[in-house]
């Protein structure tokens, strides 16, 4: 251990001499970096790689790309520091992205009496990899894999490819018989086990496959945020038109709205708008911000002809939640799921007052709405618990040993105590946040497993309350398509 640390920290600092000497070095734009010691190549991404692998074995959470530019290259130049980051965080991105095509039966050619083909470019993101198995789950849009007007409808035959193997004619090539698949991930290899139109949302699982094993994928994580801000510094990784992966960048325009977007029907989607070009194929992709994590999955643009660079992504809030819910699916059941489970905690809320203000120290202009009990549904978890008119503050998905049945009290007693599971994938550990936005509950009770506490503080009359609902039953959940 120590002298892998002492090598790590040797690399890091001929890597960081490296920079005093120039803003922008090889190591930071591809595979092959300065020269190390005793005349090793140095990879930015294998060094940071380790670095997590060194701080995972001391019980260290891993820093993301921006953390580990600023601990070990600090001491250069601001302008140099925020251009190497910039740069090192796009090209890792690169790295956890996905090319895909989707594969559809759409007719019979009447000359040759066979079934005809129709291909179509999505983006994806790798968002669970095992790479000594090559296993991955991918996420990217139920549109990507779903075509009304195909035969199957549902798409059984995906293909992925990873950036550098990415290109039509030299990786992969399209023919009425189908896909030519080259040097992508074929799919034999690939699932999709989990789609819901609902939610424009997906996730491929990829299984046994040669390329990712010898690859230098990587895998993405999801921003753990319950809200963005105007203004935000994104970038978009996707395959516009099929002509191989590619970024753009931009900001977060609108934090959150809606738009009306046809797959199978009309539906409604909450989404945020950014600038960063998107074009047809780009749909799946990641939507990241300057840590490199995803803020949200690309699923449409505007078309209008007047309008230049207004695109639209699924918010992280729910995506990452509802992405976890595919994959515990599947590994509990072993069997693919078109829909998607919610709880429900049985209410109808209302905005009652919105207001914007300026936080200085994060330096972002904020939100705050107050959210209101509108009506209580019958039979659901919230009868006799919350009423018309109580304010909620608080959110918190949680266990606690204390609570066996739905209750509210007019102050927390000492023996209900809220604990949470480190270990769960869904929120990274603790959900709790104050309820600042009407979408935070909507978007957090996917988060909600059966067994699970949800604690709700509220006020009604002026008074604080705590409000404990236990899902301890299946009729507390609802499945959406």
């Amino acid at each position: 251990m120590k002298k892998s640390v002492k090598r790590l920290a040797c690399i890091i600092s001929c890597i960081a001499a490296a920079f005093s000497v120039a803003a922008l070095s090889a190591c930071v734009q591809g595979p092959a970096g300065p020269a190390g010691p005793m005349g090793q190549d140095l990879d930015f991404y294998d060094v940071y790689n380790a670095v997590n692998a060194e701080r995972a074995a001391d019980g260290l959470q891993p820093l993301t790309v921006s953390e580990f530019v600023k601990e070990y290259f600090g001491y250069i130049s601001s302008e140099a520091e925020e251009a190497v980051k910039e740069q090192a965080v796009m090209n890792y991105s690169l790295l956890s992205s996905v090319a895909l095509i989707s594969d559809y039966t759409v007719g019979s050619s009447s000359f040759l009496g066979s079934a005809t083909h129709q291909s179509y470019a999505g983006s994806g993101v790798i968002v669970e990899l095992d790479k000594e198995a090559g296993d991955a789950y991918i996420v990217t849009n139920a549109h990507v894999v779903y075509e009304p007007a195909s035969s199957e409808k549902y798409c059984d035959s995906v293909y992925a490819y990873l950036y550098g193997n990415d290109e039509q004619f030299i990786d992969y090539d399209l023919a009425n018989t189908g896909v030519l698949n080259y040097n992508g991930i074929p799919s034999s290899e690939i699932e999709v086990i989990g789609i819901s139109l609902n939610y424009d949302l997906a996730v491929l699982k990829v299984t046994g496959s040669e390329v990712l094993k010898n690859s230098h994928a990587v895998a993405a994580s999801f921003a753990k945020d319950e809200e963005f801000y105007a203004g935000e510094k994104v970038y978009a990784v996707g395959n516009p038109e099929g002509a191989g992966l590619t970024v753009t960048d931009g900001i977060i325009s609108r934090d959150s709205e809606y738009i009306s977007l046809e797959i199978d029907e009309v539906r409604d989607y909450r989404v945020m708008r950014t600038d960063a070009a998107v074009n047809g194929g780009n749909s799946g992709g990641g939507l990241f911000n300057s840590d490199g994590e995803i803020v949200g999955i690309v699923n449409s643009k505007n078309e209008n002809a007047d309008s230049d660079n207004i695109a639209f992504a699924l918010p992280s809030t729910y995506a990452r939640r509802i992405v976890q819910s595919m994959i515990d699916s599947y590994e509990s059941s072993g069997t693919a799921s078109r829909s998607v489970q919610k709880a429900l905690i049985g209410i109808t809320s209302t905005v009652s007052n919105t207001y914007a203000y300026y936080d200085g120290d994060a330096g972002v202009t904020k939100l705050s709405e107050i959210v209101t009990v509108e009506s209580v549904q019958y039979g659901s978890a919230a009868v006799r618990v919350l009423r018309a008119g109580d304010v909620i503050k608080k959110f918190s998905i949680g266990s606690c040993s204390s609570v066996t049945k739905n209750c509210i009290l007019e102050e927390k007693a000492s023996d209900f105590t809220m604990t949470y599971d480190e270990s769960r994938a869904v929120d990274g550990g603790q959900c709790s946040f104050d309820v600042t936005r009407q979408y935070m509950i909507s978007d957090a009770m996917f988060a909600v497993r059966e067994g699970d506490v949800v604690e709700l503080v509220i006020e009604r009359g002026g008074v604080e309350m705590y409000a404990y609902f236990v899902y301890s039953t299946q009729a507390f959940f609802t499945s959406y398509n």
